[in-house]
């Protein structure tokens, strides 16, 4: 997935600038102009880098930008913004392949086996035998059926 993809390239870089992390805060800007993920790993580790947290956000950059050159990813634009936090764009290409494979996967698109083996019981649409069967009993049979195609798709 390009989100671990991305976060693999930030560690990467960031051994290679000598500074050894943990976990790389990734996340959906809410403003779209400043790309499709966002990091502050900057902001972060510039201390024990001894650097300010844009000049380090700058050398990420470069190291990211060497190491995309060489293996491509699915990122048209790295930049820094602000106090040095890290914008990544994801090019077209990447938008084309992704929906041209979940065209390919049609009605598997989102499988997996996450719960195999479990069983799981999802209760929903219980009439009244005494009463009609309406409309407003349509809302929680069409979530329930949701919920437990859901659970479906997980492998339950």
């Amino acid at each position: 997935m390009i989100m671990e993809e991305i976060q693999k390239a930030v560690r990467a870089a960031l051994k290679e600038l000598g500074i050894e992390t943990g976990e790389i805060n990734l996340e959906h800007p809410a403003d779209l102009g400043h790309g499709d993920y966002s990091t502050n790993v900057a902001l972060r580790y510039a201390k024990e880098a001894g650097m300010k947290p844009r000049e380090l956000a700058e050398s990420i950059r470069l190291a990211l930008l060497k190491a995309l050159a060489q293996d491509e990813i699915g990122i048209s634009k790295i930049e820094v913004a602000g106090g040095g936090f890290i914008n990544f764009y994801l090019s077209k290409e990447f938008f084309t392949k992704s929906v041209a494979e979940i065209l390919r996967q049609a009605q598997d698109f989102g499988r997996n086996d996450s719960l195999a083996g479990k069983k799981v019981m999802v209760e929903y649409t219980d009439p009244n035998p005494f009463k009609e069967f309406h409309i407003g009993h349509l809302m929680s049979n069409a979530i329930g059926e949701s919920v437990a195609r859901v659970f479906e798709y997980n492998g339950a």
